[in-house]
């Protein structure tokens, strides 16, 4: 049995079709289940995402520690934090692991997370949205 062009193309054209609706589905479900990375019984302060990171600021009383996932990769890191935002209203919170700093800035006209090493700023991104 010898198929013609068209009915190629339009097999081609469905195949194409569904695995398009897929991918949209698959990427507003993995959108939704983006959350907080704080543990269950830790407050979040902030949630937010990056181009490549995810990061969340979490706490009891005050806020004490920042989580930080890259999301090309799966690798976080969690430290405490030497900046809790208590003296800038919960615009800055900053952590330090041995010569990075971590600073997330949530004031309205810098909101990015940065990493600064020895002094040096290394990554910029800017906030796309907070997951709160």
């Amino acid at each position: 049995m010898q198929l013609n062009s068209k009915y190629w193309r339009r097999l081609i054209l469905s195949v194409v079709s569904v695995c398009s609706f897929s991918l949209a589905f698959a990427q507003t479900a993995q959108a939704q289940e983006l959350r907080s990375l704080c543990g269950e019984y830790d407050g979040t302060y902030v949630a937010a995402e990056t181009e490549h990171f995810l990061v969340s600021i979490c706490g009891g009383d005050i806020a004490n520690s920042y989580i930080g996932l890259d999301k090309r990769t799966g690798k976080s890191i969690w430290l405490p934090l030497t900046e809790n935002g208590s003296s800038t209203r919960g615009y800055y919170y900053e952590a330090v692991n041995d010569e990075y700093t971590y600073a997330v800035n949530l004031s309205p006209k810098y909101r990015s997370l940065s990493v600064i090493k020895n002094g040096r700023v290394i990554l910029r991104e800017p906030i796309v949205r907070e997951l709160n």
